[in-house]
């Protein structure tokens, strides 16, 4: 991992500058694995339950600059467990991402479906949304029965 956060391609132009030209050349580029980008293959992490607690720790923190070398930054919910953590980022390897160098992007690992929840029901944020949206409805309609037209 230490390789690969070195082998950061470099933009074109100077950070801060605007080229019309290169942007358009950015967003031609077709999507590619994460994997592919960092030179990296999904076997050479394994899976999290053959690692030791201080090797699992040491992954996942590795895993997360070599993230932010790219200037990837992965959102997780707070408190989120290290193995979950690193379990996301692997599978994550195979996903296609813009990689638009000079530009930080960030992850969302959730797809806001709370029955889907890839952070299990006690660290799932979307849950709380859809309470939100509930109780909403929910006055929006009382709010409604009680006008008189």
């Amino acid at each position: 991992m230490h390789l690969a956060a070195t082998r950061v391609p470099q933009s074109k132009i100077p950070e801060g500058a605007f080229d019309a030209e290169y942007m358009m050349e950015l967003e031609d580029m077709e999507d590619q694995p994460i994997r592919v980008l960092f030179g990296l293959t999904i076997e050479q992490f394994p899976l999290s339950d053959k690692l030791t607690s201080e090797q699992l720790t040491l992954m996942a923190t590795e895993f997360k600059q070599l993230w932010a070398a790219y200037r990837f930054i992965p959102n997780f919910p707070e408190g989120l467990p290290t193995r979950r953590r690193y379990e996301l980022m692997r599978e994550y390897l195979d996903q296609g991402c813009s990689y638009w160098l000079g530009y930080t992007q960030d992850f969302e690992f959730c797809s806001y479906e709370p029955n889907d929840c890839p952070y299990g029901k006690e660290f799932c944020r979307c849950k709380d949304f859809e309470d939100d949206e509930l109780l909403e409805m929910n006055a929006t309609n009382t709010l409604n029965e009680e006008l008189p037209f």
